[in-house]
């Protein structure tokens, strides 16, 4: 997600404005490939793009319990939903979420228009295995 970042704020210099806010204790927690670009992509290409001013985007994590909600927010708020999605980006990464975890967990998304559009993520609080190799 780093190196897509970095290629959007080029693209979109001076007029995107992204902040990070993830605790160092939830680095270590394991997150499905591709769960976050996708939803950070269409914060882009479906809020910010759309933007004659300049947008920004938030994307903060915290830990509630033994789960985790990742919240990516754009201040573009032009989120309309799809009832005939064709199972790209957001509803694919909740279908894939849903599948792996339960129906506790997923995507959901709420919009104030024209101000802000906030697309949660609920998974549970894995830690990453880090498996050792014994010296022989």
């Amino acid at each position: 997600m780093d190196a897509y970042l970095r290629i959007e704020l080029a693209r979109f210099a001076g007029r995107l404005d992204v902040a990070i806010d993830i605790p160092d204790s939830l680095l270590s927690l394991r997150l499905p490939a591709f769960t976050l670009q996708p939803i950070v992509e269409n914060a882009i290409k479906y809020g910010i793009s759309q933007m004659i001013e300049p947008g920004r985007i938030v994307i903060r994590a915290r830990r509630a319990d033994e789960r985790l909600h990742i919240v990516v927010e754009d201040s573009a708020g032009l989120y309309k939903p799809a009832p005939d999605s064709d199972g790209m980006g957001m509803s694919l990464v909740d279908r894939r979420i849903k599948i792996r975890h339960g129906e506790a967990f997923g995507v959901s998304v709420d919009c104030e228009p024209e101000q802000w559009t906030r697309v949660t993520i609920r998974l549970p609080a894995e830690e990453e295995r880090v498996e050792r190799v014994a010296a022989c």
